[in-house]
């Protein structure tokens, strides 16, 4: 196998912007774009994504007086592939452009060309990693060259196998092998992932088998002739896929757009060939059939005798069925195993007799039940509702999603846009179609009870009916295939689908619309990236805190009597404080803090610490230390050890949670603790002022300092005495002591001055009282 690399890979990606409405041809006065139609195209299901590629996608397009004008199709000049993820919920009478993605084909995003035409018609064949485009045609009138016989383009999303060091995403170009070429339409498509093997049934081609174009300019361009082969794609090395070409037995005909579904029988399943005509009408200009009565009498034959590939023993088997929808082509089929695979129920729907496009459509849904092989119809549709040239996917195991398709041209010159729109819904299991596709809604797919009522079993299985009921089987070697079992843990399941954000409430198709914005899938992606980054590291923070406080002795398997001591006075302080200020956490010795005391401004302390004498009126303007701040301005994790087994001195405890000793607010900020993050105030050395390195000071900054409880000036007048701080509680004091406290109940005259000079004196009486109070009426009694 022959390959080489395109310069676009690094280039090839996931686009939105083209989304957004039909990519060329827009009218003045053309305000939006709906999606109404798509002919021919061709679509392949890769785990949670369906990929559609090709066709002509017709736009209904939105005039500025709320009119809308004939549906039109540009040809979809940039070389784009539609994708759907099935995690995105929808209603089908949306404007279903709201909820597809685009990839790009062609080289650097640019329009298509030669490397990344546009098809008509052609397949999909794919693993659940990768898929190609095989097959289809071109528009004659392109003006770029065609790509050669022997070139497909393929599309590489998993690597899968043996590690492959140069392996990375992207397209890329491949030679077909000898013996195949690119020049066949029309043909009926079939892929196996877990075969990793893909299928190319029948189809037409010129006389020639040379180029083919649509619409052809002569015949010799016009796929004419029926193509009796079955092209087999292997894709079990990835970047060694290999192509081959065998010819049918004359017993098994080539036609015209048949459907072709993988069942999982036998060693490595089966394929089972449905429907297609001979002589249509639509592979030339004129929209004419070649030979329409020898066509009426061979294609019913399509759907009455079933065409069985074996794939393991690759060997053909005809099997006989009892009645049938009759000669239909262009429809789509899905097969749904029983739970037990006791039975296999091909789902057939729409499609028409390819002699009259002009005539009605079909939109009944069939189901071939194998291995009875009984046709029976399980809903019975409407005219105006009726498509072909449709794709169907199952996006889960009781679901048929439908896509594209084009409407009948009866009584009609132009092209219509689809009835209820361009993606329908049908539930397997209920056998009706539904308004809406929700990925949180699906179940294991059930028999319907018209079927099992026929075959026997219940809706999860057990069919007794195991062999046809027409005339037996055909051959006891098709019998034996089917015995078989297939080895059903090679199938992979993607399902069931995580549900993203969708339309609330879709537009009808009627209003028009636009689409994905491109901005919308890398903006959530990044919004729901931060979401969980951000959730992530809040957990984190909050484990380390907890941790942290469990090795500092505040577990809740136990009490720290000191700390809870402290946050029992933070609790209880009053709400009038201003806003404490986080400054720098480094902590300052004793020396540094009794200086501050003894060298404060007598006008601020009695600013800060009113006197009682000048009534609760003034005492209450006082700042209470804590009041306003969160609790956790305590909780600094950033030296874990320091509520551990050592303790904080109460100089740590005033430095690092209260504004005594720190730098005020700024005026101009009152509230924001970052307006002194740029600045640094120092104490002098010689410890009488405070300076600022940095910032703005105001003028006469508020300097909090420790007031003593007692005693108190007989006279009433003058500041409070200055304390000096004390050490924490020691292992043998009472629990009803508080953790900052003083010594001293009275003290000699003399003994004030000392302590007030910061002298000394006597620090030792046994009775201790607390430094803090709430109200004029606990400090009448620390007076006592």
């Amino acid at each position: 196998m022959f390959w080489f690399r395109i310069s676009w890979f690094a280039f090839a990606g996931y686009l939105a912007a083209f989304v957004e409405g039909q990519q060329s041809g827009w009218a003045d006065d053309q305000v939006n774009a709906t999606m109404c139609a798509w002919k021919a195209s061709r679509v392949a299901k890769i785990r949670d994504t369906v990929y559609i590629d090709g066709g002509y996608l017709y736009w209904a397009p939105g005039m500025a007086d709320g009119s809308y004008g004939a549906p039109t199709q540009d040809n979809n000049p940039l070389g784009l592939i539609y994708t759907l993820n099935f995690s995105t919920p929808f209603n089908t009478s949306a404007n279903i452009s709201e909820v597809l993605n685009v990839t790009s084909k062609a080289p650097n995003g640019n329009a298509a060309n030669n490397f990344a035409p546009n098809y008509y018609d052609g397949a999909i064949l794919a693993n659940d990693n990768e898929f190609f485009l095989y097959g289809g045609l071109l528009r004659e009138t392109d003006v770029y060259s065609s790509p050669d016989a022997d070139e497909v383009l393929g599309y590489q999303l998993f690597q899968y196998g043996a590690p492959k060091e140069s392996w990375f995403p992207g397209f890329v170009n491949e030679r077909l092998d000898d013996g195949v070429t690119r020049y066949i339409t029309y043909g009926g498509a079939a892929s196996s992932p877990s075969e990793n093997k893909g299928w190319y049934f029948g189809g037409m081609r010129s006389a020639s088998g040379g180029p083919i174009y649509y619409p052809g300019s002569n015949e010799s361009l016009n796929p004419l002739n029926v193509s009796n082969t079955l092209i087999t794609l292997d894709m079990a090395t990835q970047t060694e896929e290999s192509w081959s070409n065998s010819t049918l037995p004359a017993s098994i005909k080539g036609r015209a757009n048949p459907d072709l579904v993988w069942v999982p029988v036998g060693e490595q399943g089966i394929l089972v060939a449905i429907g297609g005509v001979i002589y249509p009408d639509f592979n030339n200009p004129i929209m004419l059939s070649q030979n329409e009565a020898q066509s009426r009498l061979e294609s019913p034959e399509f759907m009455s005798t079933i065409d069985i590939y074996d794939i393991a023993g690759n060997k053909w088997y005809k099997q006989n069925t009892t009645d049938g929808p009759g000669q239909l082509t262009q429809g789509c089929a899905v097969v749904a195993p029983a739970q037990d695979y006791s039975s296999y129920n091909i789902y057939y729907y729409g499609g028409y007799d390819g002699l009259h496009a002009n005539g009605d459509f079909n939109d009944d849904v069939w189901i071939l039940s194998l291995p009875s092989f009984i046709w029976i119809k399980v809903s019975s549709g409407r005219t105006a509702h009726a498509r072909a040239g449709h794709q169907c996917v199952m996006p889960y195991p009781d679901q048929m999603m439908v896509i594209g398709g084009y409407a009948s041209l009866k009584g009609v010159d132009t092209q219509q846009c689809l009835q209820g729109g361009i993606i329908q819904m049908f539930n397997l299991t209920e056998g009706k179609w539904v308004d809406s596709y929700d990925p949180a809604s699906w179940a294991p797919y059930g028999v319907p009870e018209t079927i099992y009522a026929t075959i026997g079993g219940t809706e999860t299985g057990g069919a007794t009916m195991t062999t046809p009921l027409s005339i037996g089987w055909a051959t006891t070697e098709l019998a034996s295939v089917f015995a078989t079992p297939y080895p059903t843990s090679k199938i992979t399941t993607y399902y069931p689908y995580a549900s993203i954000a969708s339309i609330t409430h879709p537009p009808d198709v009627s209003s028009g619309g636009g689409g994905t914005q491109p901005w919308v899938a890398p903006v959530l992606g990044v919004v729901l990236g931060l979401v969980f980054i951000s959730v992530l590291v809040v957990a984190i923070l909050v484990y380390r805190r907890r941790k942290l406080l469990k090795r500092g002795g505040m577990s809740a398997g136990g009490t720290d009597e000191n700390g809870y001591r402290i946050i029992s006075w933070i609790r209880g302080q009053d709400s009038n404080k201003a806003p404490t200020v986080t400054t720098d956490d480094t902590a300052m010795n004793s020396d540094d803090v009794e200086s501050r005391i003894e060298h404060a401004q007598p006008h601020n302390q009695a600013r800060l610490f009113p006197d009682a004498r000048q009534g609760p009126e003034m005492a209450s303007v006082r700042p209470h230390e804590m009041s306003g701040t969160a609790l956790a301005e305590l909780m600094d994790t950033s030296s874990p050890a320091e509520l551990g087994d050592t303790g904080l001195s109460p100089i740590d405890i005033i430095n690092k949670h209260s504004h005594f000793a720190r730098t005020p607010h700024s005026a101009s900020t009152p509230t924001n603790p970052s307006a002194f993050s740029q600045s640094n105030y120092t104490v002098s050395q010689d410890h009488t002022s405070v300076s600022s390195v940095t910032g703005t000071v105001p003028s006469t900054p508020p300097t909090p300092v420790l007031v003593s409880a007692a005693p108190m000036s007989p006279e009433g007048g003058g500041a409070p005495s200055p304390l000096l701080p004390v050490s924490p509680p020691t292992a043998d004091e009472q629990n009803a002591t508080d953790y900052m406290s003083v010594h001293g109940q009275s003290l000699a005259p003399q003994e004030q001055q000392e302590q007030q000079e910061g002298l000394g004196g006597n620090t030792s009486s046994p009775l201790r009282k607390s430094v803090f109070y709430e109200s004029a009426e606990d400090l009448g009694d620390m007076r006592k």
